[in-house]
């Protein structure tokens, strides 16, 4: 019979489309993982996951079983977490870097409720687009968005996202109509300092490299919304950070068939064998509950 181990490291392979990385995930060594993954196969008498040199994706029968474990392991966690809450009460300061827009739109608006539930956790938010070592800069948790790095940490997906082409319709009405990739090469972009240069997908598959011309650029996340809605050129957003103004009106998409990262998940991510591990279990709780109208 499996263990969990063996669901686990099967969610972590297809979560982190990789061997490798999910043994980076996991601070496991590839060949535990791929071990682990024969051995449930073998068990399950089906193929879970195709792997070739490039990537893993899972089978259909893999696909269903990622679906059923993901939903029987959570529901084993929050017994879990439930049972040792109601021993000792969870305390201390929990440290947190996140992205401004994350913070502003998903946690600030529904703090209060972490705040009712666990009166004794100090949350110390350290809120910025720019990247943050967890382990050097002393984190304890920090929630990112995007293709994530061989980190060694443990990271778990909150809700999966893609990042689009959006500008304001007072822009659009006074520039020169997109139909295509090229017509971008035409207007003025508001980035954030590391979208100078970008790679776009089309739905078919072709790839298109854009040198941008920059309006300005602009540290963070929150302010660069500001300046696409009052129509300062076209940006790069994830599409969770501005759903609210596509809805109004303040926002449409451009070019709704090219995207700028067809995956940007959400993840929430914490150092292995961390000392808050309780606090940090009860966050992502609330984090997920955040994120669950998306």
């Amino acid at each position: 019979m499996y263990t969990i181990n063996e669901l686990e490291t099967f969610i972590a392979i297809v979560e982190n489309k990789g061997v490798v990385s999910a043994a980076s995930a996991l601070n496991i060594s590839p060949a535990t993982v791929s071990h682990r993954l024969s051995k449930l196969e073998r068990i399950l008498g089906t193929v879970l996951v195709f792997r070739d040199s490039r990537n893993v994706r899972p089978s259909a029968e893999g696909e269903e079983f990622y679906q059923r474990v993901g939903d029987i392991l959570a529901a084993l966690y929050d017994a879990e977490f439930a049972i040792g809450a109601r021993d000792n009460a969870i305390s201390g300061r929990l440290r947190v870097t996140l992205p401004p827009w994350i913070f502003s739109i998903y946690i600030l608006p529904n703090l209060v409720t972490f705040e009712q539930q666990y009166p004794d956790v100090i949350l110390d938010f350290l809120v910025t687009d720019q990247f943050v070592n967890v382990v050097d800069d002393a984190q304890d948790v920090a929630i990112r968005v995007g293709t994530l790095a061989n980190s060694g940490l443990l990271a778990r997906k909150i809700v999966n996202n893609k990042r689009i082409l959006c500008a304001s319709p007072h822009y659009l009405a006074q520039h020169p109509p997109i139909i295509d990739v090229q017509a971008l090469t035409e207007h003025r972009f508001v980035a954030l300092p590391w979208q100078k240069q970008l790679k776009l997908l089309h739905n078919d598959g072709s790839v298109f490299a854009l040198n941008t011309k920059t309006r300005f650029t602009i540290s963070n996340s929150d302010n660069m919304t500001q300046a696409l809605r009052a129509g300062h050129g076209i940006g790069i957003k994830s599409e969770i950070a501005i759903k609210r103004c596509i809805e109004t009106g303040e926002l449409v998409e451009v070019l709704p068939n090219v995207l700028a990262s067809p995956e940007a998940p959400v993840w929430f991510l914490r150092p292995q064998n961390s000392l808050a591990t309780r606090k940090a279990e009860a966050f992502f709780e609330f984090v997920k509950q955040a994120f669950s109208h998306c």
